[in-house]
């Protein structure tokens, strides 16, 4: 017997299952988005990696970590819960999601050596990560799911929104200029 057959949240049904059609259509509204902006957008091109090649180190680190995140994120949200490979992949998520939010510290470039409203999601995600996983560690794992969702959307997809504006260094690898 395996150790996540005898645990039970591993029987609990996974994210997909208990918000199917919330996903179904917030993967389609996403998709409509970015179709309607890579095929309205007048100066779309192939990705210049330039613009992250000639970033400082702190916004490589962060690009770099910030997209592993979200790929670890998604197989979180889909996979069964509190089995050994959601735990093992939640710590590497919940590491990277703080050396994300520590990277971003060093990161001022939309108001120039100051910090601006977009750390206002550093000191979030600073505070509400390590408290996630002490709600999973204490059994509250209603708190933990919703703490960790919120990270998801909030720390990671609406903070990534905001690299597509234009100046931004990720409006300059897709859009140019």
């Amino acid at each position: 017997m395996t150790h996540a057959s005898t645990d039970s949240r591993a029987a609990a049904p996974g994210f997909a299952a208990r918000h199917g059609a919330q996903l179904i259509a917030a993967v389609g509204v996403s998709v409509a988005a970015v179709l309607v902006v890579v095929l309205g957008h007048p100066h779309l091109q192939s990705p210049d990696l330039v613009p992250i090649l000639e970033a400082s180190t702190p916004i490589r680190v962060h690009l770099a970590a910030a997209v592993v995140c979200l790929a670890l994120g998604a197989v979180q949200m889909l996979s069964p819960k509190g089995t050994l490979p959601h735990r093992l992949i939640g710590w590497v998520w919940v590491l990277l999601m703080m050396l994300l939010a520590g990277t971003s510290v060093f990161i001022k470039t939309i108001f120039p050596g100051h910090f601006s409203y977009i750390h206002l999601l550093t000191a979030w995600v600073l505070l509400i990560t390590p408290l996630a996983v002490l709600a999973a560690r204490r059994g509250r794992i209603a708190m933990h799911s919703r703490s960790m969702t919120g990270l998801f959307y909030l720390g990671l997809i609406t903070a990534g929104a905001f690299t597509f504006m234009p100046g931004r260094i990720l409006y300059k690898v897709f859009f140019g200029g």
